[in-house]
């Protein structure tokens, strides 16, 4: 192996927001940040110290404050909800889905946050944040939100 080979993590985020009649209103591809405290889980993981690695809630938030390496949580978490779906779709690849519904999460959206871990739960600010994304949007009850977020994991 080569010396100088480091492993790399990136992710993707598509938005898709549709009408009540499930047309496309809007959709969006954003890059994530990958925060501090979400490598190591995933490095504690690997060394053993961790045994609960799965993704397991979206949340969302209403503070347009920039993603820093440093988050440990949403700068004003106002929404949540458990994970609706994740597959494998390729080698190397994980991909988790939430749908959120009409007359979910009403209001200002502008972060975004999956959260990791045993201590993950319903409530605001549980588990590891492992990736934040800005997101700027008024959610109505006439539209509805899919989010999917796909890691990939490559050789540099």
């Amino acid at each position: 192996m080569d010396e100088k080979a480091e492993t790399v993590q990136s992710s993707n985020i598509k938005i898709t927001v549709r009408d009540l009649d499930g047309n496309i209103k809007d959709e969006q591809v954003l890059k994530n940040l990958i925060t501090t405290v979400g490598l190591n889980m995933l490095r504690d993981g690997l060394y053993g110290d961790v045994n609960d690695l799965e993704v397991k809630y979206l949340a969302i938030g209403d503070d347009n404050t920039a993603p820093a390496l440093a988050d440990t949580a949403l700068a004003n978490e106002t929404f949540r909800k458990a994970r609706t779906s994740q597959s494998k779709p390729a080698d190397t690849q994980v991909r988790y889905v939430q749908y959120i519904a009409p007359d979910e999460a009403i209001g200002v959206i502008e972060e975004i946050g999956w959260f990791a871990g045993a201590a993950a739960g319903a409530g605001a600010d549980t588990g590891i944040l492992i990736a934040r994304v800005l997101y700027s949007r008024v959610k109505t009850a006439l539209e509805s939100i899919q989010v999917e977020r796909t890691d990939s994991f490559a050789e540099a």
